[in-house]
């Protein structure tokens, strides 16, 4: 009995090392630590895991970092850019399947302030994340009160404050913020319409290209049965 123990101990041992022979790293820019865009994103890395048979696992730095890293290969790739990111990194793949699409929202506590696109936005003074490169592109041409900060909260807290007119970010970011945040924050509202929408995608190293497809066709898998609309929306 012993024996059979040990023989069926040495083979669960080697499922469990087969089915997550492979692992990755991906660097992830915008969200905070131990927020609910953090817990949400690693769900999803891992339900991508578990289908495609490796072990992702996610980690959090500045915009800039992330990409030195990944330049250096001290990560395997970054979980959510937009088209065209890392033009400039020979080979870069990129998983054709957006990892997530969200709208660009301006977060005010004004109640006059009528959006109709980026250039709606002229005569207020408007906060951003530091180094979302979308929102300056748009923004950067025309506008000249613009202030960039490095965390959610930074930015509600100018508008809750007064001290700005806009802050401009994506729901799955700062919906568990405003939340948190209670009286404090309670004046600040998202304006509609969205000023643009927000697709992401997963890149990885050159290495990477097979796993990449088995990533995508885990992604699209999930897409199709339920699970990632689940996840994403925080109920799983």
């Amino acid at each position: 009995m012993n024996m059979f123990i040990a023989v069926l101990l040495v083979s669960l041992c080697s499922f469990f090392s087969n089915a997550f022979a492979d692992s990755l790293k991906f660097a992830l820019v915008g969200v905070e630590e131990n927020t609910e865009g953090h817990r949400i994103t690693q769900s999803l890395a891992d339900e991508i895991g578990a289908r495609s048979g490796i072990d992702i696992s996610i980690r959090i730095y500045p915009a800039k970092r992330a990409k030195q890293f990944l330049e250096a290969g001290e990560v395997d790739g970054d979980w959510a850019r937009v088209d065209g990111y890392g033009r400039d990194i020979p080979g870069l793949v990129r998983i054709s399947e957006p990892t997530a699409s969200h709208p660009y929202l301006a977060y005010s506590t004004r109640n006059d302030i009528i959006i109709d696109g980026w250039k709606s936005l002229k005569p207020y003074k408007v906060v951003h994340p530091r180094g979302w490169k979308v929102i300056e592109l748009n923004l950067e041409a025309f506008h000249d009160d613009l202030f960039p900060v490095n965390s959610v909260d930074s930015g509600l807290g100018f508008i809750a404050r007064g001290r700005a007119d806009v802050f401009i970010n994506i729901p799955f970011i700062v919906d568990s913020h405003l939340r948190k945040g209670g009286v404090k924050y309670k004046d600040i509202k998202a304006l509609q319409p969205p000023l643009a929408f927000l697709h992401v995608y997963t890149y990885l190293l050159p290495k990477h290209a097979v796993l990449a497809k088995r990533m995508e066709a885990a992604l699209v898998s999930m897409k199709a049965d339920g699970t990632y609309e689940k996840i994403m929306s925080g109920s799983d």
